[in-house]
C-alpha cells in the first residue's frame, strides 16, 4: 500500500552516493549553521521545500537565484538539496529560506518577550544581544 505522501511527493531515499554528494558540498558542514555534521549524522534537506515545490516553482514564488532553473519535475535534483544538521533541519522544517530566515531572526524579540529566565539572565550581564542578519553558512561560501 502506498501512502499518499510518497505518491504525492515521490519519497525517495538517497542512495549511499547521493548522500556522500551532498555531504560534500560544504565539506562536512551544515548549509545553514555552519557546524561540523557527522556523514551518518546529516539531513538532506529540500531547499524549496517538498511540501510546496511544484506551487513554488510554476509561481516563481520565492525561488533563491541560484535554483531560478529548476522546473516542475526537479524537486530531488542535487542543486535543490543541502546538507543540514537535525536542529536547522527541525527549525527549517517544511518553508521556504526567507522564511526560516525571519523565523531566525525574531528569536531574541520572542526570548525577551516570553522567557523570564532570559530576561533576567540578560539582566544580571550573562547575555550579551548581537543582533544581526541572518546569513546562512552557504551564503557565506566562494
Amino acid at each position: 500500500m502506498v501512502s499518499f505522501l510518497s505518491y504525492k511527493f515521490k519519497i525517495m531515499a538517497f542512495t549511499k552516493q547521493q548522500r556522500i554528494e551532498i555531504y560534500s558540498k560544504f565539506k562536512g558542514k551544515c548549509a545553514y549553521c555552519g557546524c561540523e555534521i557527522q556523514l551518518k549524522d546529516m539531513q538532506v534537506d529540500h531547499i524549496i521545500p517538498k511540501m510546496s515545490f511544484i506551487q513554488h516553482v510554476h509561481n516563481k514564488f520565492r525561488i533563491p537565484y541560484f535554483l531560478s532553473h529548476l522546473t516542475e519535475s526537479d524537486m530531488n535534483h542535487s542543486d535543490n538539496l543541502h546538507p543540514s544538521c537535525r536542529v536547522c533541519n527541525k527549525w527549517k522544517s517544511d518553508h521556504d529560506l526567507e522564511f526560516f530566515r525571519s523565523e531566525l531572526q525574531s528569536q531574541v524579540k520572542r526570548l525577551n518577550d516570553y522567557s523570564t529566565n532570559y530576561r533576567i539572565a540578560k539582566k544580571y550581564g550573562q547575555i550579551s544581544e548581537t543582533v544581526s542578519p541572518i546569513r546562512f553558512f552557504f551564503e557565506n561560501e566562494p
